[in-house]
């Protein structure tokens, strides 16, 4: 993260202002202080372009060890999962519907 806002000669204030957090919270999750929420981080890679990656904010490694992680996050991933697959569905159902017209043929 610090990267980023110096390869982009961010102020953390403005980064911190742009992400709806207060600056003193940005300046702990760069010192590793603190770790962002999971929407926070998900909120920063958007931000970033994906310079700055969810995995490197939260350390998933060691998070996916904590068998507590799963089950706290869980509503919150199948509905991440879901948005995913949304598109993915909708080629699907327009694939089977040309292939049915082909069948009928």
């Amino acid at each position: 993260m610090k990267t980023f806002l110096f390869k982009h000669n961010l102020p953390v204030k403005k980064c911190a202002a742009d992400l709806g957090i207060s600056t003193s919270y940005l300046y702990q999750i760069l010192k590793k202080e603190r770790k962002p929420s999971l929407v926070l981080a998900i909120k920063i890679e958007k931000y970033t372009n994906g310079e700055v990656s969810i995995s490197s904010l939260l350390d998933v490694q060691a998070e996916l060890e904590n068998p507590g992680f799963l089950h706290e996050h869980q509503s919150f991933i199948e509905k991440l999962v879901e948005k995913k697959l949304e598109p993915l569905r909708k080629q699907l159902q327009n694939i089977d519907k040309r292939l049915k017209k082909f069948e009928a043929c």
